[in-house]
């Protein structure tokens, strides 16, 4: 009897010790090939699969409402659409550590050249400027003024006629949708404004940018949670437990644009110091409501309860940004480094054999359903620049033949 007790304990303890090494493993820093080989992997499906992306949406809203009605789903977003202009932008990362990056120079040169470098519809909606990330990266490297040209003109035109209407969503008239009233349109447009001031040389970019960025800050950034606010029509808002609705993506939008746009403010401008400080503010506050599977609720502060399943394209974009925070010397490792170790082995979990990125968020303007069988283009260019700086934070070398950045 004593022996069969003895047995059964160390069953126990052999039990126990098994699954407190499987913990471990989780939080274990993965090897840099390992992060490389799966956003390759993400990569190369998207583009395989970019002309019928189509009938891989997850569908929410009026998309869902049409689809329903017709029995049509819809096609993929247009090239030029904001839903892209992510995607390009977290494949133009990608490739700055891909071991052959003209396949994905030549894959967003062909996006530019059948579009003739053209932004889309809506001369000062921000979401229709975001391909101007994609285009003035290749101006950089190419010096090809047909790439640069009609994004400048346009924001020249812009500068002629500026609209200064209240940034209120709810005020009848507004000017929300033409400037930038809405907590996404800070990664759409603002990294344009300031590669536009760097490629250029003129400052009158950048000191657009900058007067913009403060009228959208000053309106929706909560100075007690550190948090922003998708728009002013969520300020009443609030969660199942009584907290603030803080959309996700949203504050992954502005994290993420933030990391993409720092790079190019001039280290001698006084202004830059704002934009730095609300990072950091920013990434304080994101450590506080990561959840324990090392994923962030869709509300923010709505917790399990409120949100149980996972989501993907918040959780790559608070990815991405952390990691660059910490690769740049902005963010101290100690702190944030297993903050971001925990969420990147989390959205491992989301990738399928194939390589589709599940768990993202359709389209929306605040927190709703994911789908793990289901992905949106922005969602893998948020997990793109997700697996580029994660590759660097865990040693990862960039190759002579990748893209200097």
């Amino acid at each position: 009897m004593l022996n069969k007790r003895f047995d059964l304990n160390g069953k126990v303890t052999l039990v126990f010790l098994f699954c407190a090494a499987v913990m471990a493993c989780a939080d274990q820093n993965p090897k840099p090939e390992s992060v490389k080989s799966l956003t390759q992997k993400v990569a190369d499906w998207q583009i395989e699969t970019f002309e019928d992306s189509g009938e891989y949406r997850a569908l929410a809203g009026k998309a869902m409402q049409r689809f329903q009605e017709t029995g049509k789903r819809p096609g993929k977003h247009h090239d030029l659409s904001w839903n892209m202009g992510a995607l390009y932008a977290g494949m133009n990362e990608w490739r700055s550590i891909a071991d052959h990056p003209e396949k994905y120079t030549a894959f967003l040169e062909m996006i530019g050249e059948r579009n003739e470098w053209q932004l889309y519809r809506r001369p000062y909606h921000a979401d229709d400027h975001a391909v101007g990330q994609l285009y003035l990266s290749l101006y950089e490297e190419c010096n090809d003024s047909a790439m640069l040209q009609p994004t400048r003109q346009q924001f020249d035109s812009i500068l002629e006629n500026p609209r200064t209407g209240t940034l209120d969503w709810r005020a009848r008239p507004t000017d929300a949708h033409h400037r930038w009233g809405w907590c996404d349109a800070l990664f759409m447009a603002p990294p344009v404004w300031a590669r536009l001031a760097k490629v250029t040389g003129d400052r009158k970019y950048l000191d657009f940018m900058d007067q913009e960025y403060h009228a959208t800050y000053d309106l929706l950034w909560d100075k007690e949670d550190h948090l922003f606010w998708r728009d002013s029509s969520c300020f009443p808002k609030r969660e199942a437990n009584g907290s603030k609705l803080y959309w996700a993506r949203g504050n992954g939008w502005v994290f993420g644009g933030l990391a993409l746009m720092i790079p190019d403010l001039p280290r001698d401008w006084d202004g830059r110091a704002f934009y730095i400080d609300l990072f950091k503010q920013m990434a304080k506050s994101l450590v506080t409501c990561q959840r324990e599977d090392g994923t962030w609720s869709m509300g923010l502060l709505g917790g399990v309860e409120g949100y149980p399943i996972k989501e993907a394209s918040g959780t790559s974009f608070f990815t991405f940004g952390l990691a660059w925070g910490v690769n740049n010397g902005i963010l101290d490792r100690a702190t944030f480094e297993p903050i971001i170790i925990k969420a990147w082995n989390a959205l491992t979990e989301c990738v399928s054999e194939e390589g589709m990125l599940g768990y993202v968020q359709p389209v929306g303007v605040a927190p709703g359903d994911s789908y793990g069988e289901k992905t949106e283009v922005y969602g893998i260019g948020a997990f793109l620049v997700a697996g580029t700086e994660v590759y660097k934070l865990v040693g990862g070398e960039i190759s002579e033949s990748s893209v200097e950045q």
